[in-house]
């Protein structure tokens, strides 16, 4: 029997999502100020029929929810969608197919790569959307009416917002390139926990050992975030493993000196073992060299690449950096110098664009 403003049982019958149709907004709510995992608070549907509220802190089995996310058949719009990606995958367990998000959708129509939610659809539908709940406390029970407005408003305005930009895209013959980048989007792996300490500002200085160390201290406070379930800096900041992995092989008198009173008191002991391990794994694994900076060659070209991305962006009228990131360009230019391949992101819908003339410089640099 339904009671109250949100889902929260199973035997609520608004767990009938059939009327909500076959494209479906998809919203999240969650907590995340001091824990690793999105804490979550709140789905909202949005679709043919009005706007579902389900109560992700109740306990209940989420059923329909989960076939709805599943269904390939039905389109789930969502806006900006990694984090409620996350979230579903935390709480639920699996990833949504068919997914169509407008930020992405956006970014082939309009020259702003990260567009919000709100301007996107003052953009497409000519109304403002209230965002002076962004910031609540969605694990508050009950939620107030403003809250509940929010939420349902989030949800409300997917739908005819994708209908909108889906309509431009086909006359703009480009909706077949938001296929292709939606799918290299969802596609990408999840980041591997050993992989963290290249990301780490620092870590180019450090001499090839010491990056062993690195990348066991990384790795441990990755798994003892999640073990925990608390921020990485909440365990130790980044700087912090830059200046014990540079000082390795450490000795425990040494390691003290470097950690605060509480993580010398909770971490000591593992954080000691970590770097042994780490500076004796590098004799057997030693940690892939990070990227040098580019040669001067190397730069002249990624810098000609960039400039054709501009033009060719300004030219269609969309985003460059969905075109060609900074960071990409550079990813190009190095794999192309030790293999002569372009990254698989250029054999995509980007690969007509620019492919070719991305080709034609590279093979300048090698000469």
């Amino acid at each position: 029997m339904q009671s109250g403003p949100l889902i929260e049982t199973d035997d609520d019958p608004r767990w009938d999502l059939g009327p909500l149709g076959d494209i479906v907004g998809v919203d999240t709510e969650f907590m995340r100020t001091r824990t690793f995992y999105p804490i979550p608070a709140l789905y909202q549907l949005g679709g043919a029929d009005g706007v579902r509220l389900i109560d992700a802190q109740a306990q209940q089995s989420f059923g329909p929810l989960r076939v709805l996310l599943t269904d390939p058949e039905r389109t789930k719009v969502m806006h900006a969608c990694s984090e409620d990606l996350e979230m579903i995958d935390r709480h639920l367990g699996l990833r949504p197919l068919a997914i169509a998000d407008t930020q992405i959708a956006h970014a082939f129509l309009g020259t702003e790569i990260s567009k919000s939610y709100a301007a996107v659809v003052e953009t497409y539908l000519g109304f403002d959307v209230s965002k002076r709940e962004t910031r609540s406390d969605w694990l508050a029970r009950p939620l107030s009416s403003r809250q509940l407005a929010y939420a349902k408003e989030d949800a409300a305005h997917l739908v005819p917002l994708w209908s909108r930009m889906r309509e431009r895209l086909d006359a703009l013959d480009r909706l077949s390139w938001f296929e292709d980048e939606m799918a290299m989007t969802l596609a990408r792996p999840e980041p591997d926990p050993r992989a963290y300490y290249r990301g780490i500002k620092g870590a180019m200085r450090l001499r090839p050992q010491n990056l062993s160390v690195l990348r066991a201290l990384a790795t441990w406070r990755e798994h003892e975030a999640r073990r925990r379930d608390l921020p990485r800096g909440f365990i130790l900041r980044d700087e912090s493993l830059v200046a014990i992995a540079d000082a390795a092989p450490v000795s425990r008198d040494a390691l003290l000196e470097l950690l605060t009173r509480g993580a010398r008191r909770r971490y000591a002991k593992a954080l000691l073992s970590t770097c042994t391990g780490g500076w004796k794994e590098f004799e057997h694994a030693p940690p892939e060299p990070l990227p040098l900076p580019l040669s001067k060659r190397e730069q002249a070209a990624a810098r000609r690449m960039r400039e054709f991305v501009r033009v060719v962006s300004e030219r269609l009228g969309f985003a460059p950096e969905l075109l060609g990131r900074k960071r990409l360009i550079e990813a190009c230019v190095r794999r192309f110098s030790a293999t002569g391949d372009l990254p698989e992101t250029l054999l995509g819908w980007r690969a007509p664009l620019i492919g070719e003339r991305f080709l034609e410089l590279l093979r300048a640099v090698r000469g």
